[in-house]
């Protein structure tokens, strides 16, 4: 959009004190400069507001209301600049609320929340982030002296200023701004105005930041009665505070409530806006991830697929938001075990990431790689998942170098397909250095680093190297218990492990007491739950304590078969020692625990010879 031929637009060389331009130029580049902004050319609307800028100060000094206004017009602009790439990645959990403001040389007050941030972008965006600030601040300060502190104008300048400390993750200080702002807008534009509405809605995300829930519902509910009196249900603002109160029911874990609101927020959303939008497959995803957390996979495979459908047809092919939505199709069907499906989506994700960046090495290729890798393993494709897994660990090394934590886990991935191939020597030598990197980068005492051992000691298990074993596994559960506490499945499982080497190395006694040790855990985590947890891998046998790619386990929760298991070992050690009794305690708890689990009774194994039967009727003896 370009100036009317009647504004001299001048070379951005030229001293603007050579022009003499009447009064209404400034105002007249004041809504060219809107309009640019609302047509998303931001640059071409910066140059309009530096010209509006420079005959501000020139006709009337750097004092003036005018001066103000295009200074906080350029301070939006340097916002929305710092957020540009952000607003498409950050589609999935961000949301705009545009609201009409009452001053028409003012581009608008900030009320959209983008405040997920690309760490690959904060460098750049700062610059932009802290002119925005600047700007403010300047445009606050002449408010303040020309207009006085309960001007309309001034609480525009305090939101904004608001919206950068948010922008930042600086919650409390922007709630010192929104709530300034809003008693002055409350005062004087009325508790009905838009702009007042605009700052509730945006102290309420603040809060909602903070977990200060309730006074963030407060604060939506205000929002949401002045956009139902100045719009009616079928708006997109509606939509878009009806999405954020379901949010907090959700997280309130009130799920009727949160799941109506999400169904309200989308009638209301399609109304406004029509089934093909981005949003509307905004909030689907949304309503995708809420099924998604109450493990109802059918209802979330079902919106994750209607967004998709969205997606395609209204954002270009390689748009992030279709990556965001394969990728969550695909970690439903991979959790529902249908490995094909999931492979074909993460594939369809590797596609559009690979033509995206022209085939290039990218942060986001090495990992959807890895995932594809991991999906082969659990299929039982062994060859395809090291093919995929060797690529992403070589695209890492290429990208971040050796000694970084995501080439770790890539050894990690590795190294655990290679030890259930009983390749040992090269999966301890990847475990190995795994651990080295781990530990430069994190300490000795780090979860991830007890992983790692974690593995080691697997290895050293198998190869038979009992006492390296032992001294790996007690490492782990020193540093479980340092770092997790004393219950928690994870230490539950390494007591297991360290159960089962001792009982292989001939430590009845030693061995008794780990599989005691780790039924208690179990015992403390059952009766601190009331529900079953879900196992952190869902194809381990009744047989088998978990291997860890990375730790996954849950730290509370009913596990019977866990239970089950350790009873199991139990019965097997008393049968050794003759204890005939307590062995057949362990034993029918053991397959109860199974039978409650939905697990075959049968899974209780009986191992070992009754010690005290061969002392007192050895072979020899007559039949009585």
């Amino acid at each position: 959009l370009q100036p009317p031929p009647w504004v001299a637009v001048p070379p951005a060389d030229l001293d603007a004190s050579m022009l003499e331009v009447h009064p209404i130029v400034i105002p007249l580049l004041h809504n060219i400069g809107q309009l640019q902004y609302r047509r998303g050319d931001i640059r071409l609307a910066m140059e309009t507001y530096s010209l509006a800028l420079r005959h501000a100060r020139r006709m009337y000094g750097g004092r003036h209301p005018h001066v103000a206004s295009a200074l906080n017009c350029l301070g939006v602009l340097h916002y929305h600049d710092a957020n540009s790439s952000d607003e498409s990645e950050d589609a999935k959990t961000s949301e705009v609320v545009a609201t009409t403001t009452s001053v028409n040389k003012d581009s608008s007050s900030i009320s959209n929340s983008d405040d997920n941030k690309n760490q690959q972008q904060q460098q750049q965006q700062h610059s932009s982030t802290n002119k925005a600030m600047d700007l403010f601040q300047q445009a606050l300060s002449i408010r303040i002296k020309s207009l006085g502190h309960n001007h309309v104008d001034v609480a525009t300048a305090l939101n904004n200023i608001g919206r950068i400390h948010v922008q930042l993750d600086e919650f409390d200080q922007a709630l010192g701004y929104y709530e300034d702002a809003l008693r002055i807008r409350r005062e004087v534009l009325g508790p009905d105005s838009l702009d007042y509405a605009a700052t509730a809605f945006n102290a309420g995300q603040s809060f909602h930041q903070k977990g200060e829930l309730t006074r963030a519902a407060e604060l939506y509910h205000e929002f949401l009665r002045v956009a139902l009196m100045k719009f009616g249900h079928g708006h997109r603002d509606v939509a878009v505070v009806l999405s954020g109160i379901a949010q907090i029911h959700q997280e309130k874990r009130e799920h009727d409530k949160a799941l109506e609101l999400y169904d309200a927020s989308l009638c209301a959303g399609r109304a406004a806006l029509g089934e093909d939008h981005s949003e509307i497959a905004m909030l689907l995803n949304r309503m995708g991830n809420f099924h998604f957390e109450r493990e109802r996979l059918d209802d979330a495979l079902r919106c994750y697929k209607r967004g998709l459908r969205i997606e395609r047809r209204v954002l270009p092919p390689d748009h992030p938001n279709i990556v965001v939505t394969l990728s969550n199709l695909g970690e439903i069907h991979r959790q529902r075990g249908e490995w094909d499906e999931a492979a074909k989506m993460y594939g369809d994700c590797l596609d559009i990431l690979r033509a995206k960046h022209d085939n290039k090495d990218h942060g986001d290729v090495a990992s959807t790689l890895s995932t594809i890798g991991l999906i082969h393993d659990q299929r039982g494709d062994t060859c395809l998942s090291l093919h995929y897994l060797q690529d992403a660990l070589l695209m890492r090394r290429r990208l971040v170098g050796s000694e970084h934590l995501d080439v770790s886990a890539t050894l990690v991935y590795i190294g655990t397909i290679l030890y259930r191939k009983s390749v040992s020597s090269v999966a301890m030598e990847l475990f190995s250095e795994s651990l080295r990197i781990r530990k430069a980068a994190l300490g000795d005492d780090h979860r991830d680093v007890a992983f790692v051992l974690y593995n080691i000691a697997l290895v050293h298990q198998q190869r038979g190297c009992h006492e390296e074993a032992i001294e790996s596994y007690s490492e782990t559960l020193r540093i479980e218990k340092l770092v997790l506490g004393k219950n928690h499945r994870d230490v539950s499982m390494t007591l297991f492990k360290l159960g089962e080497v001792n009982k292989a190395a001939g430590d009845l006694e030693e061995a008794l007491k780990c599989f005691k040790d780790s039924l208690a855990v179990e015992r403390s985590l059952s009766s601190s739950s009331s529900s079953p947890a879900i196992s952190a891998n869902v194809n381990r046998t009744a047989a088998d304590a978990g291997h860890r790619y990375q730790q996954q386990a849950t730290s509370g929760g009913s596990d019977p078969a866990a239970m089950a298991r350790a009873l199991n070992e139990i019965g097997n050690l008393h049968l050794a020692r003759g204890d005939v009794v307590p062995m057949m305690q362990a034993f029918n708890e053991a397959s109860r625990l199974y039978r409650t689990a939905g697990l075959s009774p049968n899974n209780v194994i009986v191992s070992g010879a009754l010690y005290a039967l061969e002392v007192s009727c050895p072979a020899a003896a007559p039949a009585a």
